[in-house]
Order: structure tokens, then sequence, then C-alpha cells
């Protein structure tokens, strides 16, 4: 299960989903989080009451993961222990998820503040991209590994000892990328 803080989160992991061979993307549930709470403590906590209730039925999740993006919510630190407690897996930005698109444009180490002014940056380069009506999987998977490389380098350069969920750029979102090659790989796809 991914399950997702929003509409965009949401339209890239069903692009990644798409890209897997048919029988398997049926086996792939990916949510969104359709509350007046939008936030990351509140998407763990859902994660959490679906997990168990499809163990319950006897019909576990392989893996669950939590789609977000840091936009300065003050529970993260909650979150990301929940996240370690429970064994989830994070596709997760800082500070949002327009910042992880600009990786494939250029390698921004850039602290942004908030997504309005990550938006406005990333559109010097995409300048129709519309947060809920864009394609951004499909309109830049040429430039995906690129992203992945600079996500990979910038994060591994933040300072040591410091909490995920205090850096500012930080990109998990290749690991979501590797999960599905994984699946991919493993189902002959």
């Amino acid at each position: 299960m991914i399950l997702c803080e929003g509409v965009t989160e949401s339209l890239y992991a069903k692009a990644l989903r798409a890209e897997l061979p048919k029988p398997l993307q049926r086996s792939v549930a990916i949510e969104i989080d359709f509350s007046n709470k939008n936030d990351p403590w509140h998407l763990a906590n859902e994660a959490v009451k679906r997990a168990r209730k499809a163990k319950k039925e006897r019909n576990p999740y392989d893996a669950v993961w939590l789609f977000f993006d840091h936009d300065n919510s003050p529970h993260l630190q909650r979150v990301f222990e929940l996240v370690k407690k429970e064994q989830y897996h994070i596709a997760f930005t800082a500070i949002c998820f327009e910042h992880w698109l600009i990786l494939h444009y250029e390698n921004c180490g850039r602290a942004f503040q908030n997504a309005d002014e990550a938006i406005k940056y990333l559109r010097k380069f995409w300048p129709e991209y519309h947060k809920t009506k864009s394609k951004a999987f499909e309109e830049l998977r040429d430039k995906l590994k690129v992203a992945i490389k600079r996500a990979d380098v910038l994060v591994r350069n933040q300072e040591a000892g410091t909490p995920v969920y205090m850096q500012n750029p930080h990109f998990t979102i290749p690991a979501l990328v590797r999960y599905f090659d994984g699946l991919k790989a493993e189902h002959g796809g």
C-alpha cells in the first residue's frame, strides 16, 4: 500500500505503478488520505489503521509506504518515529514535492521555505506546471535517472547526525522509484 498525502503524490505513484506488468499493477494499492486533517501525522496514523485492518482480514500488505512532503509540518519527528516503529517506508521530500521535480532540470540544493516558492522556481523550467493536473512522471521520465543521482548526492552531503525531518532539502522518492524497479525486475517486467 502506498498512502499518499495528496493528489500530486498519488498521480506520481500511479504513474510509477502503470509501468509495472499488468497483473502486478492490481497488487499495488495506491490511496489518498482524503480527510480534513491533511498532514503527515494523520497520514501515518491512517496507515497504521489500514495496515492493522488488512492484517486482521488476513490480507496484510507486503509493504507500507507513506508519500508526503515536509510542508513545515509541526509533527514530523513523531511521524518519523512512528514510521520507524511500524517499519514502514517513506517517499518524502523537504520542503515539497516540487523540489523533486526541479532536480529533473537542475542540481538545486536550495532550501526552499515553502511550496509556493518552489513552484515559482519550477515554473522557470516548466511554465505550465499545475500541482493537480500534471503528469509529472510521464513528462519527466527521460530525466529521472539524473534526478535520482542529484537527490542521492544532496542526501549524502547532508550534515551527519541531523534528523531527516530537519533536513532541507531531503528526498526519499528515489527509494520509491527503486522499489518499483525491484518489483518490475522480480516479476520479469
